[in-house]
């Protein structure tokens, strides 16, 4: 009877080690889940911003550092919302060209364009502009823009004949009017313009320079250096700067390149 009642304790022994052993590896494979579960989630992508949300956190980290304040303090104006903002193939730039802090003049170099943001810093105020002596009023600050010299109407493609620059008064003047007349090139009239009105950013757009179904010009390598040409055939519309499909009917074979002028392609 003494020896059956040892051989039961014996057994209830080892049955409670085991059980033991088990919920303590059941919990380490949680403990393991769980932090692989993290790991993942620490890895996955993140969503690309949009090429306004580039823009705007660029201008942001631009004037924080310019103005050596915290980026939490550098508000932008809301854009207007008639001007679609592009994305840009390389890193932007920004300064101020004009005497007010509050404007930020951000550019694109691939493709080129440009793009005025008003921006405004918590707890800074632009600095005074000293005022002049009594009796001699100041004069009005002058500005170079580009205006209109014919009328232009929409869909008109433009050149440096219907644009001219003049020096006119600043005050009053919105800040994305075009400077210069290579800013017009390549580019069309979205709306009409009379002669010596300013022409801003948002009344010219990349013109089509590349008709789907056309031969064009595709050229491989450095302009200076060594360079092989084809005619090609386009699979899409294509404007100034912007990438499109290529097929080259002898092969079959399709290939990408990038809009640099009428019926004109680079090679990527």
């Amino acid at each position: 009877m003494k020896h059956a009642l040892q051989m039961l304790c014996h057994l209830l022994d080892r049955l409670v080690t085991r059980g033991l052993w088990l919920g303590l590896a059941v919990c380490c494979f949680n403990s393991a889940s769980f932090a692989a579960s993290a790991s993942n989630a620490a890895k996955a992508p993140k969503t690309p911003a949009s090429p306004q949300q580039a823009l705007e956190a660029s201008v942001k980290d631009w004037v924080a550092q310019s103005r050596k304040v915290p980026v939490e303090q550098v508000a932008l104006a809301p854009l207007d919302t008639r001007v679609k903002v592009r994305s840009c193939d390389k890193a932007l730039t920004m300064d101020q060209p004009f005497a007010s802090p509050e404007t930020v003049r951000v550019r694109c170099p691939q493709p080129v364009w440009q793009q005025y943001v008003s921006v405004r810093v918590a707890g800074k105020t632009p600095e005074p502009v000293a005022q002049a002596p009594r009796d001699k009023p100041a004069e009005p600050a002058k500005r170079w823009v580009l205006v209109a010299s014919v009328p232009l109407q929409r869909g008109m493609t433009l050149n440096e004949t219907h644009v001219q620059r003049v020096q006119v008064d600043t005050s009053g003047m919105p800040v994305n009017v075009l400077e210069q007349a290579s800013e017009v090139l390549h580019a069309e009239v979205v709306r009409d313009v009379r002669p010596g009105v300013p022409l801003r950013s948002h009344d010219i757009r990349p013109t089509v320079l590349v008709k789907r179904g056309q031969m064009v010009l595709l050229s491989v390598g450095q302009a200076q250096g060594f360079q092989i040409s084809a005619r090609v055939e386009a699979m899409q519309d294509g404007r100034f700067g912007e990438q499109i499909r290529l097929k080259n009917r002898d092969s079959g074979r399709e290939l990408s390149g990038r809009v640099q002028g009428p019926n004109q392609v680079m090679g990527l």
